[in-house]
């Protein structure tokens, strides 16, 4: 398939929906320069493109309102990690960024918390996944908005070790694909599953017929993956080539809901993948749905929600804290809950900067009800976000306190913290 394909142009944007208004000191109005650093190319730019598109939806938002206006300074990171910090380097000593903000590749957020970190920049990672990154890989200038993948597997697993519980796995040979199957696999095992199978493909993977002739004569009740992006597309569209979907269910860490042109979805009807928001959560989450239809083209997705909720809550923090300065941007964020157009508040955890939400599990639709509702997914689990990722005794937030401890970050040389 060709990615392109899957791009969506952005309309013009239309009336806002309310957001909070920013309460802020008498002076001057100041110009707030986010670096706006994303997969614009590579293999994750087809997610890159609906980041952007829900990300200025909500800097139209802000600029209508309140002293602070914003503007992104564009960089590409070509979903390499080498790339990501050559490029967050440039945003900050060549454009004279404020903080930086995007990503959708682990690696790529791991690579950009390590610099951040050296340069004493705020860093606002919008979507990997790679539950490390707010664990034992935690920074302490980098929160994450977006779900990490223990949170987005907490609604799929129950329901897919009900489909049976001899699996074979599927996994691209990254950040995110390690962590998917090492969670998958203990789940597995503690049910008292079996791994029938299990192949590790090159990320980028677009021909997957030699595994999936092994999985055929398997004895495989769930085929797993353990990928994401195009490759997980291509993998569902030819298990179905396969005439799998006659002989096993269809479960993983990411199945994306921008894929339905791709998809034949009569034949996957009911897979069970992760949903990172949907419009019938709540009457929030309607509201908008509404807003991002008049400023997209075509089906709304769960990735526009991410660039949009993402960016809002960027800027409400960098208004409320009064200043573009790091360490107090670190404070603002602590704790923070709000409303993030789901049925109960997100809050940004001081302890390991990971932002618990509500999170939800999907099963795939058939051609004929996405034609009615323009979204791939009905909702058939849900956690909400005081459980989505446990507390601050949880291990992992234990290992991201310790981390983020033991860590000095450096002081921006030649920056002046704007206030305002």
């Amino acid at each position: 398939m060709n990615r392109t394909s899957f791009l969506a142009a952005g309309a013009a944007a239309g009336t806002a929906v309310a957001v909070p208004r920013f309460t802020l000191a008498a002076g001057p109005a100041a110009t707030v320069k986010i670096g706006f650093l994303e997969s614009f190319s590579g293999v994750f730019s087809d997610l890159g493109a609906c980041h952007k598109q829900g990300a200025l939806l909500a800097l139209e938002d802000a600029n209508r309102s309140g002293r602070v206006k914003y503007e992104f300074v564009y960089a590409d990171d070509a979903s390499k990690p080498a790339t990501a910090a050559i490029e967050a380097r440039r945003l900050i000593s060549q454009e004279s960024v404020d903080v930086l903000f995007g990503g959708t590749s682990s690696a790529n957020g791991a690579a950009l918390s390590a610099v951040t970190l050296d340069s004493g920049i705020f860093n606002l990672l919008l979507g990997p996944q790679d539950s490390a990154l707010t664990g034992v890989r935690a920074s302490k200038l980098t929160y994450r908005f977006g779900p990490n993948t223990r949170m987005l597997l907490a609604p799929v697993l129950r329901r897919a070790l009900a489909l049976g519980k001899n699996w074979y796995f599927i996994q691209a040979d990254y950040a995110l694909g390690k962590d998917a199957y090492a969670q998958c696999s203990d789940a597995l095992r503690r049910a008292g599953g079996t791994e029938v199978g299990h192949d590790i493909l090159p990320l980028g993977t677009t021909d997957f017929s030699s595994v999936l002739t092994k999985v055929a004569t398997s004895g495989a009740e769930v085929l797993m993956l353990c990928n994401s992006g195009l490759d997980a597309a291509n993998t569902a569209k030819q298990y179905v080539q396969f005439g799998l979907n006659k002989k096993m269910k269809l479960a993983g860490i990411s199945l994306e809901d921008i894929y339905y042109k791709a998809l034949p979805l009569d034949a996957v009807v009911g897979a069970t993948f992760p949903v990172l928001w949907a419009p019938s959560v709540s009457p929030a989450a309607e509201k908008l749905a509404a807003r991002l239809r008049k400023g997209i083209s075509g089906p709304i997705s769960g990735r526009h929600y991410l660039g949009y909720m993402a960016a809002h809550s960027l800027m409400e923090r960098i208004a409320t804290a009064g200043t573009t300065d790091a360490g107090k941007l670190v404070v603002a964020f602590e704790n923070f809950s709000f409303p993030a157009a789901k049925a109960t508040n997100a809050e940004y955890h001081g302890c390991d900067h990971q932002c618990a939400q509500e999170v939800y599990g999907g099963a795939s639709v058939s051609a004929k009800q996405f034609e009615k509702t323009q979204f791939m997914y009905d909702i058939i689990a849900e956690v909400p976000a005081a459980e989505s990722d446990g507390t601050c005794d949880s291990p992992w937030a234990k290992a991201a306190t310790a981390a983020m401890a033991a860590q000095h970050s450096g002081a921006r040389a030649g920056y002046t913290p704007k206030t305002f």
